[in-house]
């Protein structure tokens, strides 16, 4: 099959494009990191490649999980990130990758194992030798301590030493051993005259592991060591400063800091990105990195870590890049996260390192071979980036008032609260007033059951909201433990008994206190239905816990929004989960179920999470209130808000997010042009070519400000185009409907059109197309696609790609194919 991936780079090591340059920002903290940006001549060097956490790629790339990349995206992260590495081995001088842990999500599930195993094949069939290492995700028990160690586990079990045993390890080059267990291993590679050793320990090493790991490195006393595995370095709340972990202190104190030979670590396991140099027995410094993307976007998006090893400049540069986002269709792009290049500091490192005095105390000077080529780094960001226009990030339009929201049909609730009743909240008053349906929530007694210890100033009004709701105020709490409070609707509100079987768009503003913590608020709810899944006739799976509520929205443990609903059809528990998102920042979630795809999607400040619900439709109810600012557990008061919630909003049904709580409707007034007073000449007026001044309006963000926007501002909203010739919009597959063997693809303009089906059998669809068929779109209107007669009856995913002068769009549809006429 053609490989989609960009052109190899070829000859342009000294070249660095506009777009590269502009993605980069140093961290100017002499004398450890300096600007990783300046591209400084020829040099001898070469690259490591890292691969970070890839468990979402591995899940969400199977049948099982509804193989959402190749559904919305037609490329998967996983199988890009190695090709991209095996297919640029060469030019950018990849002598050796390193995989981090946490190559699937699910220990026991085999159809992850089964994607991981051919992306990493991919590098076996390119001769590019790799090290692997298990995470806290690949192992049976993925605890932390004594009893969850290798020594601990029962290997028959173990599906990581199933898929990537030992015998599989030997057939690479660079391979030298694993321990007795199986889960750690060690190789050696060679690059510019210089052999290193590469360590790869897997998750919880036992005492036996380290003590096996040390022998491997007294074994060969003359080799730098680079030591990888899951957890040494953790992120702190600022997301840039290191925090040094149990396990990763441990393995300092027992391994690393009396071994000259280790010079660097490099983990993955917790979320972002962060570097520590840190000073050894010997006197030498021993750099640690941190990168790990799997709560971002995309589960990741597909970064992966470069380590450029200078021996001409006496460095280490890095920078961490994402080969698949430029093979994304252009229609699914959102400039917030969909950049090529990342530009955080602890991406763009620069480590000062003199290479010969580093290893001055067991290993002899090397000559570095003379500077044959430009910047590595440089050259791999040119290649992601080849053809490739990052997309530009709009600022979005602020409301001009109060009512500056679209207002929709089907609105059964709309919660708002009132800026001028500032202040703590009475018991009994009103303080989200639904100004759709009637259905007000009124402050629960501060004796109410379940509740120990409230205080009337635990809820308050205030005028802190979100900056693009146009309701200015929202209601904060502050509940820990059992000191709850909270509101809710009146038992005979007509929401509470809606099962919503024509699908729904629920929207809020959410913000976390400052002092979040997962010890006092994790699992805390924002919006709640009342009452247990218990309470709900014919539920058939509660997931979790009979005790659930029948929906809520909440924050986990790890800081992630989750949306666990039970839906209608089936009665079901069928949840939404985000990415860790950030505390003391407001944030708009908008979750839409879609009952003709089966689908619920959230949205987290515009953009889609990478976990949501499948095969479901609508939200279960026992007839009971809906509350703002706690959970609830067995019929109990529980999980109490720590922090402030904004408007919310309740729909019957799906809407675009153009008609979201977060688009601006109000359009400004057109500016009366000035003409010249009696005295005074007024300003020239201006000819065919001299254009005249642009007015901003009031929702304008500055001078020569973007008109008002229909498109929902945010991570989703359309990048503004620069002035002159307009960019030509992409042609978009509006709609897909099959008549017996005819495919009806409905088009807005001129494109080039590419339908590939994928044959079903239950939930699980083929991984690769049964069939792909072209067509051309002269026109906007209705494309017929015929299917061949020898395609089998059946049902299929049909994913259609449009590709015209604009971009890319797709769309996908589940059709059955019904058996073919007979003909004479």
């Amino acid at each position: 099959m053609r490989s989609p991936l960009p052109r190899r780079v070829r000859g342009r090591f000294a070249l660095l494009t506009a777009a590269a340059a502009c993605a980069l920002t140093p961290l100017l903290s002499p004398p450890l990191v300096g600007d990783a940006a300046a591209a400084e001549g020829d040099r001898s060097s070469f690259l490591l490649g890292v691969l970070p956490d890839t468990q979402f790629y591995s899940r969400y790339s199977t049948a099982g999980s509804g193989e959402l990349f190749m559904d919305r995206y037609g490329t998967e992260p996983y199988a890009v990130q190695t090709r991209w590495l095996a297919d640029n081995r060469d030019e950018l001088r990849i002598p050796f990758v390193t995989h981090l842990g946490d190559v699937v999500d699910r220990h026991g599930q085999t159809q992850e194992w089964e994607v991981a195993d051919e992306a990493m094949r991919t590098l076996e069939q390119a001769g590019l030798p790799y090290s692997i290492l298990a995470g806290n995700h690949d192992v049976v028990n993925g605890c932390s301590g004594v009893g969850c160690r290798d020594d601990s586990r029962n290997l028959a079990n173990e599906n990581f030493l199933r898929y990537f045993p030992a015998s599989r390890a030997a057939e690479q080059a660079s391979f030298g051993g694993r321990d007795e267990s199986g889960f750690h291993e060690w190789h050696t590679f060679t690059a510019e005259g210089r052999t290193f050793l590469a360590l790869a320990l897997s998750w919880e090493a036992s005492d036996r592991a380290i003590q096996w790991a040390r022998d491997v490195i007294a074994a060969h006393p003359r080799l730098p060591v680079i030591l990888t595995t899951h957890n040494i370095l953790a992120i702190d709340s600022d997301a840039v400063t290191a925090v040094e972990t149990g396990p990763g202190l441990r393995l300092w104190n027992e391994l690393i800091r009396d071994n000259d030979q280790i010079f660097l670590t490099i983990n993955g396991h917790n979320h972002g990105s962060a570097h520590l140099r840190k000073t050894n027995d010997f006197g030498h410094s021993v750099d640690q990195i941190v990168w790990d993307y799997q709560m971002a976007y995309m589960g990741g998006n597909a970064y992966l870590g470069l380590m450029e090893f200078d021996f001409t400049n006496d460095r280490i540069d890095t920078a961490v890049v994402s080969p698949w986002v430029r093979l994304k269709p252009t229609d699914t792009l959102i400039p917030e996260y969909d950049q090529a290049v990342k530009t955080g500091p602890n991406e763009n490192l620069r480590l000062a390192i003199d290479w010969d005095e580093r290893f001055s105390r067991f290993a002899d000077p090397v000559a570095a071979p003379a500077p044959s080529h430009g910047s590595l780094l440089d050259a791999a960001k040119a290649s992601v980036l080849d053809g490739y226009d990052e997309p530009e990030v709009r600022q979005p339009s602020l409301p001009h008032d109060e009512r500056d929201y679209p207002k929709v049909d089907g609105t059964l609730a709309h919660w708002r609260f009132d800026a001028s009743a500032a202040g703590a909240l009475q018991p009994g008053a009103v303080g989200a007033k639904d100004v759709e349906g009637g259905a007000d929530m009124r402050r629960a007694p501060l004796d109410a059951e379940d509740v120990v210890g409230a205080e009337l100033g635990d809820l308050t009004i205030t005028r802190d909201h979100h900056a693009l709701s146009s309701n200015g105020a929202s209601a904060c709490f502050a509940n820990v433990g059992r000191r709850i409070s909270y509101m809710n609707t009146a038992a005979d509100a007509a929401v509470n008994r809606a099962w919503f079987r024509h699908g729904y768009t629920i929207e809020t503003f959410i913000k976390l206190d400052a002092d979040w913590s997962s010890t006092d608020n994790a699992w805390m709810g924002a919006l709640t239905r009342e009452g247990s899944r218990r309470d709900v006739p014919g539920m058939v799976y509660p997931g979790w816990s009979w005790d659930e509520p029948v929906f809520t929205l909440a924050i986990s443990n790890l800081r992630e929004v989750q949306w666990n609903a039970a839906g209608a059809d089936p009665i079901a528990e069928r949840p939404n989960w985000s990415g860790e998102i950030m505390a003391d920042r407001w944030m708009h979630v908008a979750t839409v179920n879609d009952p003709i795809a089966r689908t619920t999607t959230m949205y987290v400040d515009g953009a889609p999470v990478l976990r949501n619900a499948v095969d479901t439709v609508g939200l279960s109810t026992a007839d009971l209130p809906w509350r703002i600012g706690s959970g609830m557990t067995a019929r109990r008061t529980v999980n109490g808000w720590s922090g402030c919630i904004g408007e919310t909003r309740i729909v019957d049904r799906p809407l675009p997010r153009d008609q979201w709580l977060t688009t601006r409707t109000h359009v400004a007034p057109e500016p009366e042009e000035p003409g010249p007073g009696p005295e005074q000449p007024g300003p020239q007026q201006p000819g065919p070519e001299q254009p005249g001044p642009q007015q901003p309006g009031p929702q304008q963000p500055g001078p020569g400000g973007t008109p008002p926007t229909t498109e929902a501002p945010g991570p989703g909203a359309v990048p503004r185009q620069p002035a002159g010739k307009p960019k030509p919009s992409a042609t978009r597959v509006r709609a897909l409907r099959l008549q017996g063997r005819q495919l009806r693809v409905r088009v807005s303009g001129r494109a080039r059109l590419r339908v590939a089906l994928r044959r079903c059998s239950g939930r699980r669809c083929a991984r690769r197309p049964t069939r792909t068929l072209t067509a051309t779109a002269r026109r906007a209107g209705t494309v017929t696609v015929r299917l061949p007669r020898r395609l089998p009856a059946g049902r299929y995913r049909v994913a259609v790609t449009a590709r015209s002068s604009g971009g890319t769009t797709r769309r996908t549809a589940t059709v059955r194919v019904k058996r073919a006429a007979r003909t004479r």
